[in-house]
């Protein structure tokens, strides 16, 4: 059974793109057919004032048969749009036609049209009202002007801290101690009771070494503070209002200008 697969793109390289990738997914040339953007009709700015084409709606006639309103929906977006229609042999080769259209972009039929009635629907009101002149007036606008004051920074101090390090030095006298051996030769006699007793003396030597203290103090106390001064400012500037002239036609005079 075979199957025919559309796909609707805003841009013609983009339909190409498609175009391309299904031929190098297998799909042959005759398979894969590319309709550039066609509408014919008035440019509005907007949108076209689109008349289905008889071409066109031969094609999509044959896909939808007595289904008008899917006919119709498909032959408006078709005819805004680059068309790219594969041919396939199967179902499985349809799906996966479907699958690579999706992929790079194709557009959504049922939104693409909605969004085309709305710009038509928005474009017709807009034309209405550009046929009724008891519909268009002039606003008369005035300006007010409000004057106030806000706070703005104009400067400023700021005080960090930091340590430093700096050397000292100061010379003082220390006293070292040396204990020594002396011997002199001595002849005295020396009583049994005293004599070869065991007997120990001992002297210690002791020296004096430099020792750092420090304290500390506070010497000074930095703080920030602020005057505040008031004075007077005249603030100059301009407010709009409209004025209108209205120009009179009276067949007794000549013509009249009035100024609101």
């Amino acid at each position: 059974m075979d199957y025919t697969v559309v796909g609707f793109f805003n841009e013609k390289d983009e339909a190409q793109k498609a175009s391309q990738k299904l031929r190098n997914d297998g799909f042959a040339e005759t398979q894969v057919d590319i309709s550039p953007f066609r509408t014919e009709g008035t440019y509005t700015g907007k949108d076209y004032e689109y008349e289905e084409e008889e071409n066109t709606s031969g094609f999509w006639g044959r896909l939808f048969g007595d289904d008008d309103d899917s006919r119709e929906r498909h032959s408006r977006v078709g005819a805004r749009t680059n068309v790219v229609t594969v041919y396939a042999t199967n179902k499985d080769q349809a799906e996966k036609a479907v699958s690579i259209l999706d992929s790079l972009g194709a557009l959504d039929v049922d939104d693409y049209d909605k969004k085309i009635s709305t710009l038509n629907d928005r474009d017709a009101v807009k034309g209405n009202k550009n046929l009724s002149n008891s519909d268009e007036s002039i606003q008369v606008m005035k300006e007010d002007i409000a004057i106030g004051k806000r706070e703005v920074e104009t400067g400023g101090v700021r005080i960090k801290s930091r340590i430093i390090e700096k050397p000292v030095e100061e010379t003082i006298r220390l006293r070292d101690e040396r204990v020594y051996v002396t011997r002199k030769p001595v002849n005295k006699e020396v009583s049994n009771d005293d004599a070869f007793k065991d007997k120990t003396i001992e002297m210690h030597a002791r020296s004096e070494e430099a020792v750092v203290e420090k304290t500390t103090q506070v010497v000074e106390e930095i703080a920030i503070d602020k005057d505040v001064d008031q004075h007077e400012e005249t603030v100059s500037d301009t407010v709009r209002e409209t004025k209108v002239d209205i120009d009179k036609n009276d067949s007794k005079r000549d013509k009249n200008k009035e100024r609101v």
